[in-house]
């Protein structure tokens, strides 16, 4: 490319009847002097267009570290959910598993209280029915020492009474034993 220069030191060979050469060295220092401001606005432009290039590079650099750095973010942030949706599930199992445990040990828990129900009801059920045997065994034997102590009383009213009358009506002792037991004892429920 020419510079200013080259156009203001260029000189023409001089002909017969050429041009004249003020009018030459008048046009071509016009020349110079706006190709020299055209010049200089090209290097100022294409300083700044180098400058711009270099931005441009640099900006480019960095936006593919920010789109790496983003899709790297995306990356870490989508591996994040998914390790806490795979915890998260962990924990529903545990939870679900610890439930689950609880669940069969109150069941277990309750089937025992149940069978040592069962087992104190029928304890219960046995301890009263041996009360009434034994209630029932004191009641015929309190009827028994009361039908011994009237039997006495009779014995001795029968040696009063004759002979005759005796054999007429005969009279049992364990025969009032059953009906006053009977006639006594507590019904059961």
């Amino acid at each position: 490319m020419l510079t200013p220069m080259d156009i203001h030191n260029k000189e023409f060979k001089r002909g017969f009847r050429g041009y004249s050469e003020e009018d030459v060295d008048a046009f071509m220092n016009n020349i110079a002097s706006d190709y020299e401001k055209v010049y200089r606005e090209y290097c100022e432009l294409k300083e700044r267009c180098d400058s711009l290039q270099d931005k441009l590079t640099q900006y480019e650099k960095m936006e593919a570290t920010m789109n790496s750095t983003l899709m790297l973010a995306q990356q870490t942030a989508e591996n994040v959910k998914v390790s806490a949706r795979k915890e998260a599930d962990l924990i529903l199992q545990e939870a679900e598993s610890k439930k689950q445990k609880m669940l069969d040990e109150t069941m277990m828990s309750l089937q025992n209280s149940q069978q040592e129900w069962e087992k104190l009801k029928a304890q219960t059920g046995a301890y009263r029915a041996k009360c009434r045997a034994i209630l029932t065994s004191q009641l015929r034997l309190l009827d028994d020492m009361a039908a011994d102590g009237e039997g006495k009383e009779n014995d001795n009213m029968a040696s009063s009474v004759s002979v005759s009358e005796k054999s007429a009506q005969p009279v049992r002792p364990d025969q009032g034993r059953q009906d006053s037991g009977k006639k006594d004892a507590p019904k059961s429920k």
